[in-house]
């Protein structure tokens, strides 16, 4: 079962480990000998998903172990909509293996290279004032434990375990296979344009509460902002797509290989990021599409960068969004990304940012060529007076003292989780930093 393809770095770069050993397990039978193994070896074991944290979550020099091996469709029933799906399973796999079904996630983000466990692990959701992220749709874990037991946990069963174990860090439980609340397969209708920012963001909270699924992004200090609006439609509207050549060289040509450039050129010569930032703004926005909803959420990202997340209550929004506003200004920020602003309803997942709050997104971006902490601190440190949450998966400078004043139940996660692993076999000093 050892596989040295086995991830040892993110996505973005930013975090690299050198693992003792590589493990890429078939069954359970297998993931419960890598548990095995670090335990009596008394090093810590982190799985690892797609890569797609900012943060080394999944760092370790011990045992690092892949799902990559362990994926698929488990059973699905169209009549209820639960979905069950090995831990493994990439997010860009759903949509076809739910089609004979004809079941499709609720929503999804804009990246779908993370696997399911992964997702719902670091708390990845999509937008929509309607919609949780993937941790809220989570109805059952099969968890493989610490001390080398299998146990299923849901509201029936189990329920403190579940409620931890749904967005749990990779530090309860290896997770084997999640049983999800999917919906009917349907498609989205994507309007996309570009408009003045300050009428984008005095309108937002009400446009996104009439709208199934609305974004923004803004590049900062420009004028303009890039809005995204999808509506859910039957799945038998005829698809909307540009020609396939036109579609290449939108997606491709300018979105990637272009923007690439643009970033590497404003990387070494810092004053060309507000000429890029400028023109970005302006062509940003895509055709009008209509497609199946995997296909419509999710666009290719290969241009590599660095981010920062931040969860506000929705009510605060604008004056949120001021603040960060102002302090670009004030400091005069160079950078050629565009900030993201997404909504998601509340839910009651222990440590999800959107736990008991109707919630805004505020995404910080820097190109992966660049050194991006101090402008994603700036962000932090501007948005803190507004009980900002951090995106588990995305950079953030938080200990357990911060976090602890953030989400309301996090001592009840601590409990649980020295419960399930008291020897600490899934603890980094990372994670030991983030819990305590």
């Amino acid at each position: 079962m050892r596989n040295t393809s086995v991830l040892t770095s993110t996505w973005s770069g930013a975090h690299r480990w050198a693992p003792r050993h590589l493990l890429v397990p078939r069954d359970e039978g297998e993931v419960l000998t890598g548990i095995a193994l670090a335990r009596d070896a008394r090093i810590p074991l982190r799985v690892i998903g797609g890569g797609h944290s900012f943060t080394p979550l999944a760092a370790t020099d011990g045992v690092a172990m892949s799902l990559d091996a362990h994926q698929g469709l488990v059973h699905a029933d169209p009549v209820t909509g639960l979905v069950t799906l090995r831990g493994g399973t990439r997010l860009w796999e759903i949509a076809e293996l739910l089609a004979p079904y004809a079941l499709a996630l609720p929503v999804m983000g804009d990246i779908d290279r993370q696997s399911i466990a992964g997702a719902i692990q670091t708390g990845t959701h999509g937008t929509g004032a309607r919609f949780t992220g993937f941790s809220g749709m989570v109805r059952g874990l099969r968890l493989a434990l610490a001390d080398g037991s299998v146990v299923e946990a849901s509201p029936d069963r189990e329920r403190d375990l579940f409620e931890a174990a749904r967005l749990g860090l990779g530090t309860i439980g290896v997770v084997l296979e999640v049983t999800l609340a999917c919906v009917p397969v349907y498609r989205l209708d994507l309007v996309e344009s570009t408009e003045e920012i300050g009428p984008t963001v005095g309108s937002f909270l009400q446009d996104s509460s009439i709208t199934d699924h609305q974004e923004f992004f803004w590049f900062p200090r420009t004028r303009r902002a890039t809005v995204r609006t999808s509506r859910r439609v039957a799945q038998g509207t005829p698809r909307q797509r540009p020609h396939r050549v036109t579609e290449v060289i939108q997606q491709e040509v300018l979105g990637n290989a272009a923007w690439d450039l643009m970033c590497r050129g404003a990387a070494v010569i810092p004053g060309l990021s507000r000429p890029a930032a400028e023109l970005a703004s302006r062509l940003f926005a895509g055709p009008h599409v209509v497609d199946d909803s995997a296909s419509v959420f999710t666009a290719p990202r290969r241009v590599r960068f660095q981010e920062s997340e931040w969860a506000i209550p929705a009510h605060r929004f604008e004056e949120a969004f001021e603040a960060l506003r102002t302090r670009f200004e004030d400091e005069r920020v160079r950078v050629t990304f565009p900030l993201e602003v997404r909504r998601a309803a509340a839910d009651d997942v222990w440590l999800s940012t959107a736990y008991g709050r109707d919630t805004v997104y505020l995404a910080a971006h820097r190109y992966h060529r660049e050194e991006a902490g101090p402008f994603l601190l700036m962000v932090q440190r501007t948005l803190a007076p507004f009980a900002a949450r951090p995106h588990w998966g995305k950079k953030h400078w938080l200990g357990r003292r911060d976090l602890a004043a953030l989400y309301p139940r996090f001592e009840d996660f601590r409990a649980v989780r020295a419960a399930a692993d008291p020897d600490g076999v899934l603890l980094t000093g990372y994670l030991r930093h983030l819990l305590g």
